[in-house]
């Protein structure tokens, strides 16, 4: 079967790559990057109401032994142990620009998942526990909870104390939290590491929305979800691109983008090539190499920064091939690299 990527879309990605599919949307505040290659993100819905309506708590995922996806390191992990999870210690990038409204960065890390500390509990700590809220340029605010204690920058983070004088449990901008004329920060900016702090069971990343004293939903303009039904979604999806829109409801995964950068990504199936080629396109990525091995059965990718138009297809036959490079030639493109394993081709074209 030919699997031919579909040109429209490797010109479309190639230029508009890093550019916000829409100007309300955001970007995801975890990164690809910072995962083993297996690896991907995890959300479910909070819930909780008001300006938590439409949250998400994110986890860092990968398989264990059964084949399930799971948020522990390795299999006889300390469930109980915060460094026992994936997603302790990541980078939180900020969803937003804007400038930082509400913060605190001295909270005690919880001891322990699936415990709290008992000031956390009376109020002295903060729900969010270390956090940012940034408020946008288009007045919608945004939070990222539960960093690391220390990790959230004092260049943005003017609060020193580790505690409230004053016990405060809202889920808005805590009076003792908050800051005036706080520095700007850039959307993809590190603000904190995930952690463990405030009003939370274990190491995660907690982000919402509000604006007009509402909450709203989070569109991403980047990055693909594929639904994760008791935690046995397949790695080859099927993955749906964000391209501005919302994350679905549910448990889901996540495949966040890379950083635009120089990648290599060895051993890719055939059945799995499709998502990896979307997923790289998406992350502001062209290919460099794409041979293939094991008679078009697996693909060893270079990936380097896009630049200008341009095509690539894979599992072509040598009259698709041929097919192939007389309609792109007819378009401006320049032939640029082709591979061939036994009767199957690969090739990209540029401008």
């Amino acid at each position: 079967m030919n699997k031919a990527l579909h040109a429209l879309h490797a010109v479309l990605f190639a230029s508009t790559a890093l550019v916000s599919i829409s100007s309300s949307a955001a970007q995801f505040p975890l990164r690809a990057d910072d995962l083993n290659l297996n690896h991907r993100y995890s959300t479910t819905d909070h819930g909780g109401g008001y300006l938590q309506t439409l949250a998400k708590d994110i986890v860092a995922v990968r398989r264990n032994a059964n084949g399930n996806w799971t948020s522990l390191v390795s299999d006889n992990a300390d469930s109980t142990a915060n460094t026992s999870y994936l997603v302790y210690g990541k980078p939180i990038h900020a969803m937003i620009s804007g400038r930082v409204v509400g913060c605190w960065r001295n909270a005690p890390n919880n001891a322990k998942a699936g415990t709290k500390d008992a000031d956390v509990v009376n109020g002295y700590i903060g729900v969010a526990g270390n956090h940012v809220w940034i408020l946008g340029d288009d007045g919608t605010y945004a939070l990222h909870a539960h960093a690391i204690l220390g990790t959230v920058p004092a260049s943005i983070c003017p609060h020193e104390a580790t505690k409230f004088t004053n016990p405060s449990s809202t889920g808005w901008i805590a009076p003792e939290a908050a800051v005036t004329n706080g520095v700007r920060v850039t959307a993809g900016q590190v603000i904190g590491y995930v952690g463990n702090s405030g009003n939370s069971t274990g190491p995660h990343l907690h982000v919402h929305m509000a604006k007009d004293s509402t909450a709203v939903a989070m569109p991403f303009d980047h990055g693909s979800t594929t639904p994760n039904t008791n935690n046995s979604a397949p790695s080859t999806g099927p993955w749906t691109l964000l391209k501005g829109n919302s994350l679905p409801s549910g448990p889901i995964l996540v495949w966040a983008p890379h950083s635009t950068a120089y990648w290599t990504v060895n051993n890719i199936s055939d059945e799995s090539f499709q998502g990896w080629f979307n997923h790289m396109a998406d992350s502001g990525e062209m290919p460099e190499n794409i041979p293939c091995t094991n008679d078009g059965q697996i693909y060893n990718t270079d990936w380097v920064p896009s630049t200008g138009p341009w095509l690539a297809n894979f599992g072509m036959t040598t009259t698709d091939f041929s097919t192939k490079n007389a309609q792109y030639t007819a378009q401006g493109f320049s032939l640029y690299k082709w591979w061939f394993c036994g009767p199957i081709r690969s090739a990209i074209w540029r401008k």
